[in-house]
């Protein structure tokens, strides 16, 4: 999408551009050929951003990532790119009423990924920082988002089956 909007912008300052007038562009990050091959990134990832350990299933078609996500505290989704060795993507979650975003961008080798993020929530806080994802596995068909459930009016978040608890309804 970046790589359209580049594309994008230069159309527009050439169409504009005056006869005799020279531009320069400048652009700091890496630009990848539209045909390179996407990286596999299908699976599933441990996500580590500062305090927060995200376990994220990855779908690709093409260059498009798709997904969810979860933490300890909430449930989200994920929309993102690949190209080349570079991956980007954004999370979407709501935790209680806080809408919270992610974005991440960064490197691919073999089955890890490093870069920036970005965190910010509806309440005003951000945060940024490095992160590191790892591919735990390549099979998504294992992964659930985490539930919600209220023993005796009091909210829990887990990750894993509830249906054997007893006195827990899943909300």
């Amino acid at each position: 999408m970046r790589f359209l909007i580049i594309a994008l912008m230069i159309c527009v300052l050439l169409s504009t551009q005056s006869p005799g007038r020279e531009t320069t562009i400048v652009y700091s990050g890496s630009v990848v050929p539209l045909d390179q091959q996407a990286s596999d990134v299908s699976g599933i990832w441990s996500v580590s951003l500062n305090d927060t350990v995200i376990t994220a299933a990855i779908n690709q078609t093409g260059r498009e990532i798709t997904g969810r996500c979860r933490s300890d505290a909430w449930s989200g989704v994920i929309s993102g790119m690949v190209s080349g060795d570079q991956m980007s993507m954004a999370f979407a979650a709501l935790q209680g009423d806080v809408l919270i975003s992610i974005y991440m961008s960064g490197k691919l080798a073999g089955e890890v990924v490093n870069g920036e993020f970005i965190r910010m929530d509806s309440s005003g806080l951000s945060d940024s920082g490095s992160f590191i994802a790892r591919r735990v596995s390549s099979d998504t068909s294992g992964y659930t988002s985490a539930k919600r459930v209220v023993i005796n009016r009091t909210e829990y978040r887990v990750s894993g089956p509830v249906s054997g608890i007893l006195g827990l309804n899943d909300i």
